[in-house]
């Protein structure tokens, strides 16, 4: 008997070490996080800056690295490759990683954007002129996605126009130079070619209200492993969301987020305009629960399918108990 107790207490010291070993691994392995500059995501450039992640990851016993990308394109690419645990991005660009295989899970509505992604046109150029007309555009991304749907529109096809595959930003500075008939774009060279005469508007994400979500998405593999780690992130989104929301310190969140971003305060407050942010946590839940993310998802996935950029019809998780589970800080 006391032979078989001796026997019993070996495993439940070897059980024991293992499982303490297990969360070592864990814990000593930081969880990489990988963002990249765009409006919808300068808070996270926030929460970094007045030290919410720092301190969240430390009331939830996680380490959270946060990997910045100049090039938003290489950081998908990077979670797709395994080299991300999670990766802040758009609901469209979710779909090639999940059909690679992974398990992708939301767990955050950052934004939608509302005007701040558009077609850019000089004058004279409408919807009854528009067949033929030359675009510069980053071709399979979201400017591509609101193209088509203009097009739908006014009755054309990508048939009847010519894209010209050049990066967003590069294609916005093309329009100010006055080196391009049109180009889908975003903020704030929409609102810069606006200003200084250059051209109008003709459509923008405001006429496809809530088809355009950024995202952040974790491999739902290593969510599992410790959820701890996308409480903590998400809690310093919320924090950081606070500091948007008060008016007191408002200004400074703009000023930090403006600096970072490379634009000055009155252009990022232009910025914020054509974004609507997920100021409220409840407003996140209901929507990642809702109908509506599913009908936008199947909107896309046929963008993404007709595209060649996903083989097979994937669906995403969306995980709104990562939110529910946000308190206020300590």
């Amino acid at each position: 008997m006391r032979h078989k107790l001796q026997i019993y207490l070996s495993y439940l010291l070897i059980f024991c070490l293992l499982v303490f070993i297990s969360n070592q691994v864990i814990h000593a392995e930081p969880v990489k996080v990988g963002v990249s500059i765009w409006t919808g995501w300068m808070p996270i450039y926030l929460m970094e800056e007045k030290g919410f992640l720092k301190r969240r990851a430390q009331e939830y016993g996680v380490e959270i690295e946060l990997k910045k990308f100049k090039d938003y394109l290489a950081s998908v690419q990077a979670f797709t490759a395994g080299e991300l645990d999670a990766c802040a991005m758009t609901i469209m660009d979710a779909l090639p990683p999940a059909d690679a295989g992974i398990d992708v899970a939301a767990v955050l509505v950052n934004d939608f954007s509302k005007g701040g992604d558009g077609i850019l046109v000089q004058y004279g150029i409408d919807g009854s002129n528009f067949k033929g007309v030359e675009i510069l555009l980053e071709e399979f991304s979201v400017s591509h996605y609101l193209l088509l749907r203009y097009l739908e529109t006014i009755g054309l096809t990508e048939r009847d126009i010519k894209m010209k595959n050049t990066p967003g930003d590069d294609a916005g500075r093309a329009f100010l130079a006055g080196n391009a008939e049109a180009v889908a774009t975003w903020n704030p060279h929409l609102f810069l070619a606006e200003d200084a005469g250059r051209g109008y508007v003709l459509f923008n994400s405001k006429k496809i209200p809530g088809e355009i979500i950024d995202l952040v998405v974790f491999n739902n593999k290593r969510l599992k492993q410790n959820p701890k780690v996308a409480q903590a992130f998400v809690s310093a989104w919320y924090d950081a969301m606070e500091m948007i929301k008060n008016s007191e310190t408002r200004q400074e969140a703009i000023i930090i987020m403006s600096d970072l971003a490379g634009a000055k305060p009155a252009e990022f407050n232009k910025m914020l305009e054509g974004t609507d942010l997920f100021l409220d946590p409840q407003r996140a839940i209901d929507f990642l629960n809702s109908e509506e993310i599913r009908k936008t998802e199947k909107k896309v996935v046929k963008f993404a399918q007709s595209h060649g950029l996903i083989n097979d019809e994937v669906n995403l998780k969306y995980n709104a108990t990562v939110i529910q589970t946000v308190r206020p800080m300590k």
